[in-house]
């Protein structure tokens, strides 16, 4: 019952709770509470969806739109349970699959699994003690993955698996039963293995330990970064003795404890008590059953349209995202009139609503009426469509971690798989070669110079201005500045180490058939979907309010 919020295995705020709610009668249990029978392990699976939001929430921030945890069910241990394919911030209890330890559904195939959900299957096979396993591709631990400098956690560095060993020179994630147990014979007896220019594995012996190691790897790497930028060297035990005594035998391992709900025990036990009360605050007390639907789409296809424009203006200009500030603009090719495109009226990205959405033919004019709102650099996107009947979609942004390599001698190249598009660089478009008077893109000309610096590839930096950036589609594009934005923080960090850098340009060209156009990407709106570009967008739009 929803008032009772049964929160089995919950127990560290059920006598609070219970001061607050008393007993409920049974006419406050809904129709859909009354048909939906407990889980099997119910108080396992509830703590899978807390882990989740956990680590996807803003006070730890170790899983963004991206990545996936699993926990072994401790009834079965040849079986796990991992969510749908579905963002970690939005986990519910009606995501939850479980997978035998070949990664296939009990209950039969689906068409929603991740695509790298052999990490997790593999690592249960060779590692009996381990009972959650979580992946993410936080920053700073991506960083240490491309570098020579090893990430130490104790006297040992954390392994490192490299992809291209196992796909003719190019890196990939892991999607098949092969990488996964690669990556688990490189995991080894350790809590954590990096994935070149991809992430991290992060395993352990109960979930609650499994988020705070998680998020303790993710502060080590963050330390580990700030000694370095001081001018220091990192010693991960310094408080270890200058003179040990011989070695004493090795103590027994402690068994995992159940935390006890009073935020006392051991530091994985308080850690997880304060962040489950944090998650908690913000589902209103109970573990979420569902993930609740998006904004409606408009029934006008039109309309919807605006919305969604609406909506990537103020994803791009959100903290989640940090694209956008108070200047830049993303636009839109008119799906049923490729010569037209919908872009803002001159207002900031973050206060954009559909009301605000002009649509121009490609010489960036109003449809209709001229107007005197419209942004100075509108042509940066209609010359763009002109020359490119590829793109869908255009976004033009100062994001401070692009426009810096817009004016080092230092190139801009791949460090993530997100950022593979960029290949062996990203052309760069000087204003100063095509008129020394002007500082930013006023002209049907200059628009014309920037879409012919872009080429064929997939965007454009403007030296000491920001980047024109290009997809398919106008989700798939939201996606694709995120990773440009990561690619640039990380590469930054991984040159902060001052190691040696694995850099993900230069790869063997991949094995394809003829080029088939690819048909524009349209979400699902479950929050979930096929591709990495429709589950993000998903995600944003449930945490992006257009009030």
């Amino acid at each position: 019952m929803k008032c009772s919020l049964s929160l089995i295995g919950l127990t560290g705020l059920t006598g609070m709770l219970a001061l607050v709610l008393g007993s409920c009668s049974p006419s406050e249990t809904t129709p859909n509470e009354a048909q939906s029978p407990a889980h099997p392990e119910q108080a396992l699976v509830e703590e899978l969806v807390l882990a989740n939001r956990m680590l996807a929430s803003g006070e730890l921030a170790v899983l963004d739109a991206f990545g996936h945890v699993s926990v072994r069910s401790r009834t079965n241990p040849d079986h796990f349970y991992i969510s749908r394919y579905v963002s970690p911030g939005i986990v519910a209890m009606g995501d939850i699959i479980e997978n035998d330890l070949d990664s296939k559904p009990v209950a039969g195939p689906r068409s929603d699994e991740y695509q790298e959900v052999y990490i997790h299957g593999e690592i249960y096979k060779a590692r009996p003690d381990v009972m959650a396993v979580m992946h993410s591709h936080t920053p700073e631990l991506v960083a240490f993955s491309v570098s020579s400098v090893p990430l130490r956690t104790g006297d040992t560095p954390v392994p490192i698996w490299d992809s291209r060993k196992f796909n003719n020179g190019r890196s990939s994630g892991v999607n098949n039963p092969a990488s996964g147990k690669a990556v688990a014979e490189t995991l080894g007896s350790n809590g954590a293995v990096l994935l070149l220019g991809h992430g991290v594995v992060v395993a352990s012996g109960s979930i609650y330990n499994l988020v705070s190691s998680a998020n303790g790897l993710r502060s080590t790497a963050r330390l580990h970064q700030t000694m370095i930028a001081m001018g220091g060297s990192w010693d991960p035990n310094p408080r270890r003795a200058t003179v040990q005594a011989a070695t004493p035998p090795p103590a027994p391992t402690p068994a995992e404890p159940a935390p006890s709900g009073t935020g006392g025990g051991r530091g994985g036990d308080r850690a997880w008590e304060y962040w489950k009360q944090l998650v908690l605050r913000e589902t209103g007390g109970s573990v979420p059953a569902t993930t609740p639907p998006g904004p409606a789409a408009p029934a006008s296809p039109g309309d919807a349209i605006k919305q969604d424009l609406a909506l990537a203006s103020r994803m791009l200009a959100s903290p989640e995202l940090g694209i956008l500030d108070a200047f830049g603009h993303v636009s839109v090719r008119n799906p049923n009139d490729p010569s037209h495109y919908f872009i803002p009226r001159y207002v900031s990205a973050g206060v954009v609503t559909a009301a605000d959405i002009i649509e121009n033919d490609l010489d960036s004019k109003a449809v209709g009426a001229p107007r005197n709102d419209q942004f100075q650099e509108i042509y940066m996107h209609g010359e763009i469509y002109k020359a490119r009947p590829d793109v869908m979609a255009v976004l033009h942004a100062h994001t401070p971690e692009i426009v810096a390599f817009t004016q080092s001698s230092v190139k801009l190249r791949p460090v993530m798989n997100g950022g593979t598009f960029i290949g062996d660089g990203l052309p760069m478009f000087d204003i100063r070669k095509f008129d020394p008077r002007e500082t930013i893109i006023t002209s049907p000309a200059l628009g014309r110079g920037v879409a012919e610096v872009m080429g064929s590839k997939p965007a454009v930096l403007l030296t000491g201005h920001g980047v024109a950036l290009t997809d398919i589609s106008l989700y798939a594009l939201i996606s694709r500045a995120y990773n440009l934005r990561m690619n640039a923080k990380i590469q930054q960090q991984a040159i902060a180490l001052r190691g040696q850098i694995s850099y993900l340009d230069g790869q063997p060209a991949a094995q394809t058939g003829p080029v088939v156009q690819q048909a524009p990407l349209v979400p699902t709106g479950d929050g979930g979907g096929p591709t990495g570009s429709d589950r993000a967008w998903e995600y944003w739009k449930r945490i992006i309010s257009l009030k």
